[in-house]
């Protein structure tokens, strides 16, 4: 560089401290994506600038600004408000995201929303949970303006049904492998599971957002069935479970097994576990047979499904 190049750099960054504050307010790391991942059109801003270093300064005009993608070939830098996954793996190498250092951050919690902003009006907000590894989560923000909790939103069926004792006909009291049944058929459609955003565990005995006929008692992945024992054939069973969570970003862990609970003679049919993890389909068939997961509590993980950034809220934090 020659020396009238070192002074207007020394100058640019004299005019930067003065007009912005500490340059060393946000820190950045490189990190690797796929291409597909990231969405320029969403950006907060972009345009051409000279190097990193001058689209990093950039960012730091911009109070909502947390990463940035900078093309060294066009000169093109491109300035976000949400962090796209990273992925060792991926082709994208001058992708940068804020540090741990950073006045910045982005919430790890809904407790991180309402504790470092103004907002208290529920929704879908951008997370980024440390039981995921600090991937981005879409979070329903439940309660915000009180006690939050964490909600995932589902955005097909989740249903499952609890055939029991009460659903016997008086008259065939005892009877095995009736064809027919007194209604109603208890069941639960979630349209939201609570989770814990520590663990990222589902909490599948809260109603909050349900459908619910009759008076269930089973939990999200649970269902029963009051028919007849595995050894009878044909006998029709009535307690399914229907798990679905695509359009989620996220599945049910793939260590976690189902199967019988408790019951006489039951056991788990018609099982089906999607290749990508996101739907889950069983038939619970038994004498007051319980079905649902023997592994422990439901957790998720995230999927290879990308999520937009326009489906949720994002809320940049400042120490």
């Amino acid at each position: 560089m020659t020396r009238t190049g070192k002074l207007l750099a020394l100058l640019l960054l004299i005019l930067l401290q003065n007009s912005f504050g500490k340059i060393s307010e946000i820190y950045f790391t490189k990190t690797r994506t796929r291409l597909d991942l990231i969405e320029p059109s969403l950006g907060i801003w972009s345009g051409p600038r000279l190097g990193r270093a001058q689209c990093s300064f950039t960012c730091l005009q911009k109070p909502q600004c947390v990463s940035l993608l900078f093309n060294e070939t066009t000169k093109l830098c491109d300035l976000f408000n949400v962090i796209y996954d990273g992925d060792e793996n991926g082709n994208v190498e001058n992708y940068y995201i804020i540090s741990g250092k950073s006045t910045r951050f982005v919430p790890a919690s809904c407790s991180d929303i309402r504790s470092c902003s103004n907002i208290a009006t529920d929704g879908e907000y951008w997370i980024y949970p440390m039981a995921a590894n600090g991937k981005r989560t879409k979070i329903f923000c439940h309660d915000l303006a009180n006690e939050p909790s964490h909600f995932i939103t589902l955005s097909n069926i989740n249903n499952f049904i609890q055939h029991d004792a009460s659903n016997w006909i008086p008259l065939d009291r005892f009877q095995q492998c009736q064809a027919n049944f007194k209604m109603p058929l208890k069941s639960v459609e979630f349209r939201k599971i609570r989770i814990g955003i520590e663990d990222m565990e589902v909490n599948g005995t809260d109603y909050t957002f349900t459908n619910i006929s009759g008076s269930p008692t089973i939990s999200y992945g649970e269902a029963t069935d009051c028919n007849g024992q595995k050894i009878w054939n044909p006998c029709p069973h009535f307690g399914n479970a229907t798990i679905d969570t695509r359009g989620t970003g996220l599945i049910i862990h793939p260590t976690i097994a189902f199967g019988v609970i408790s019951g006489w003679d039951t056991e788990i049919r018609d099982f089906i576990r999607s290749a990508d993890g996101s739907q889950i389909f069983f038939t619970c068939a038994g004498w007051c047979g319980w079905c649902g997961p023997i592994s422990g509590p439901i957790g998720l993980q995230h999927s290879t499904e990308f999520i937009s950034a326009i489906d949720a809220e994002p809320v940049i934090c400042y120490k």
